[in-house]
């Protein structure tokens, strides 16, 4: 700031009296001009918006940062949602999971060596973008999966042995066979399938055929214990005869014939001569035998149930295996040999059944056979499963009025609830 300041001369001295004032009148006053140096301005200031603007376009992108990585969480209001990622999951986690992005889980079962209940695959795959509501199918560890090695051929034994070795449980069935007594002819399922470990493999042993011994011209008790050394049955029928009394004069079928172990010869014994001397009647012959071969139904579309039934009525066994498809619970969706196909009445027909678009847990069915029809209802009942009854031709005394076959086999798994179909021994000498 600019500050003038004035000066007029020197300041006036006082003279002494004596001395006379003069005064001189000359030119304007001489005036002179000192610049002083002001305060310092203030510092600058700083520049504060850039660094504000800065900051909130941080905060903007964060915010939509955390709306893009969180929208499908927001149940209510995002149309679609990523699938998660629940391999290696529980299946109840897995679930719970799959419910909190409002997807629909759906369980299949299969043999894996994953831990049971484990979930080893979901499609569609982690990461995926579906609309809310839909399916995701999670496939769940059931047990270790095992190859059914193969033991056709094998003497039972061995092969019984053999399957223990592997981890499998085995159910024997002996069928007529020109193959030698003990053999095994088939197995269910197959050798190579991979199936669970504890599994049942269901054997047919060939039983063999036996020659009938002859034994006429024997006294009754003599030839009673021949046949049943034989591994038959005798029947014994009093006829009149010129032969002594108690001795047999015929027999059927006859001496040298080949037939199943266990099957019935009749054995006509003299009760001495009649009053008129007629001669002794010929026992009746054997009724002809079913015809070997028959054309296998067409049962895919049935309930598995009530496809054992038509089988039962043509002369087949079936096999059932429980499956995963979109057909309704129980529903067989295939078979084999296929539908029209020849076969050996006895052959056992494999049936696919379906485990529902929606599988129910699951259980094991109990092993029955060998108990007797009411104590097996009971056992599969208390289990929880429903039980249908057939009856199946046996020739052995033991076995009428018995298990002898039950499907699904017992060990297997199955739907909780389903129904199990168990044959009872008819006794039939035919």
């Amino acid at each position: 700031m600019r500050m003038p300041r004035f000066r007029r001369g020197a300041a006036p001295r006082r003279r002494a009296a004596s001395e006379a004032e003069t005064i001189v009148q000359g030119g304007p006053p001489v005036v002179e001009e000192e610049v002083v140096p002001g305060p310092p301005p203030p510092p600058p200031r700083p520049l504060i918006w850039p660094w504000l603007l800065v900051l909130l376009i941080l905060v903007a992108g964060g915010l939509i940062a955390l709306w893009l990585l969180t929208r499908d969480d927001n149940h209510h209001g995002a149309a679609t949602v990523r699938v998660p990622d629940v391999v290696n999951s529980t299946q109840s986690e897995a679930v719970g999971r799959l419910g909190q992005r409002g997807l629909v889980a759906r369980i299949v079962t299969r043999p894996s060596a994953a831990p049971t209940g484990t979930v080893f695959g979901e499609k569609p795959s982690a990461g995926t973008r579906v609309s809310r509501g839909s399916m995701v199918t999670l496939s769940v560890s059931s047990t270790a999966a095992v190859t059914v090695p193969k033991v056709t051929g094998l003497q039972a034994a061995d092969a019984v042995a053999s399957l223990r070795g592997r981890g499998f449980s085995s159910q024997t069935s002996t069928v007529v066979s020109t193959k030698p007594p003990g053999t095994v002819l088939s197995q269910d399922p197959n050798a190579g399938v991979q199936v669970s470990r504890g599994s049942v493999v269901s054997l047919r042993i060939s039983r063999g055929k036996v020659k009938v011994p002859n034994v006429v011209g024997q006294s009754r008790p003599n030839a009673v214990a021949t046949i049943r050394g034989a591994g038959l049955v005798p029947k014994t029928v009093q006829v009149p005869s010129s032969r002594p009394k108690g001795i047999v004069v015929a027999q059927a079928p006859s001496a040298g014939i080949r037939v199943a172990p266990g099957s019935a010869v009749r054995l006509n014994v003299s009760r001495g001569a009649s009053a008129t001397g007629a001669p002794p009647p010929r026992p009746p012959p054997p009724p002809p035998p079913p015809p070997a071969n028959a054309t296998i139904p067409d049962v895919t579309g049935m309930s598995q149930a009530a496809a054992q039934r038509r089988l039962n009525a043509s002369g087949f066994k079936a096999g059932v295996v429980y499956v995963s498809s979109s057909q309704p619970q129980e529903t067989v969706v295939a078979q084999s040999p296929n539908a029209g196909a020849t076969a050996t009445r006895g052959t056992r027909i494999q049936l696919n059944a379906s485990l529902g678009p929606n599988p129910a847990a699951q259980q094991t069915v109990p092993n029955v056979v060998g108990m007797a029809a009411a104590q097996a209802r009971a056992r599969l009942r208390s289990a929880g499963l429903k039980v249908q009854q057939l009856t199946r031709a046996v020739k052995k005394v033991s076995q009428a009025g018995k298990i002898v076959d039950e499907q699904p086999s017992g060990g297997r798994r199955v739907p909780s609830g389903s129904t199990v179909t168990i044959y009872a021994g008819r006794l039939t000498t035919s």
